[in-house]
């Protein structure tokens, strides 16, 4: 069986593109957070290391957009579940992958609040978009096909694939955003009072 993944522009639509300039923006937004993070308090370097990562993953994700990797993936599954004479399961299989996603997103989300308790909402809701996006990812991957159905139908004219992927970029973006207008605000709070005493 061959490969049927070409590199090429995997979503050439503009809702393809405007998903792709999202992931783009998020990834700006979360170093600009990056970056003024410092004026966060001693907290300042993990926070500085999440946006980071944060950053990376959104350019990431957004450079996956186009070139389609998790298709590439999900054809080397195929070929390996062909070899291994398991492909006539791989419904079993794939609703298995599902409910690991489920399951993993669902203590994901768990270990993100624990994890975060002591910082601002902003890092949590963004950590929570992130979540949101990379369970989405994973399970388009999976190759399930009444979820490729779902997905490839439209919504109000919007397809449903923009619908689940859009929201957590947005959460991303709005909250590096938010971060970095907070601590501006806190620095310059900071220096006019400084300068007054």
């Amino acid at each position: 069986m061959e490969i049927n993944w070409r590199p090429g522009i995997g979503d050439p639509t503009v809702w393809g593109w405007i998903t792709v300039a999202a992931y783009f923006v998020a990834a700006f937004l979360a170093v600009r957070a990056a970056r003024v993070s410092q004026f966060s308090g001693h907290r300042w370097q993990s926070e500085a290391f999440f946006w980071i990562l944060l950053a990376l993953s959104m350019l990431g994700l957004g450079i996956n957009k186009q070139l389609d990797l998790q298709s590439l993936l999900t054809d080397l599954a195929r070929i390996m579940a062909k070899d291994g004479g398991w492909y006539r399961d791989r419904h079993v299989y794939q609703e298995a992958v599902l409910l690991l996603v489920g399951v993993a997103g669902a203590i994901a989300i768990l270990g993100l609040l624990v994890t975060l308790r002591r910082y601002c909402a902003d890092i949590k809701i963004a950590a929570l978009g992130m979540n949101l996006v990379i369970c989405f990812v994973v399970i388009r991957a999976a190759s399930f096909h009444k979820v490729d159905d779902l997905i490839g139908r439209n919504f109000l004219g919007l397809n449903w694939n923009v619908i689940l992927e859009l929201p957590g970029i947005f959460l991303v973006a709005v909250c590096a955003m938010r971060y970095s207008h907070r601590q501006t605000r806190a620095r310059l709070r900071v220096k006019i009072s400084t300068t007054q005493s």
